[in-house]
């Protein structure tokens, strides 16, 4: 079996009403808004998404200054790499949850413990 198929996940929820504003890029997925589904007990409902080792995940605002949160779901490329632009760099192992402030104009940048950038030729292992 190759790697191709397996990936991490996380699940991601917005936490007041700028995450509407909020899209989820991706190099491998298409581009889609956070928005805020509530359940009927009237919480914020989790999306789940899947990452591959090679894939980056931006997400960015746009008008607006979202609260998230992030829980890594693991995986077998080891921990997520949580990086936001003007403030910290964290992991996620899996079950761990991470509350995010995004500022305008701040994106968070989500990726594999073992990514791997794209488009170049990587040495066979021995």
């Amino acid at each position: 079996m190759t790697g191709a198929g397996l990936t991490n996940g996380f699940r991601i929820r917005g936490l007041n009403q700028d995450a509407d504003r909020l899209a989820i890029q991706s190099t491998h997925q298409t581009t889609r808004p956070l928005g805020r589904n509530r359940t009927p007990g009237g919480r914020p409902q989790w999306q789940e998404i899947g990452i591959a080792q090679d894939e980056l995940i931006v997400c960015r605002p746009y008008n607006g200054a979202p609260v998230i949160e992030i829980q890594g779901l693991g995986g077998p490329h080891g921990v997520l790499i949580v990086e936001a632009t003007r403030q910290f760099t964290r992991t996620l192992r899996n079950g761990s949850r991470l509350r995010v402030e995004l500022g305008q104009d701040e994106s968070l940048v989500i990726k594999t413990e073992t990514w791997r950038a794209g488009g170049r030729e990587h040495p066979a292992s021995v």
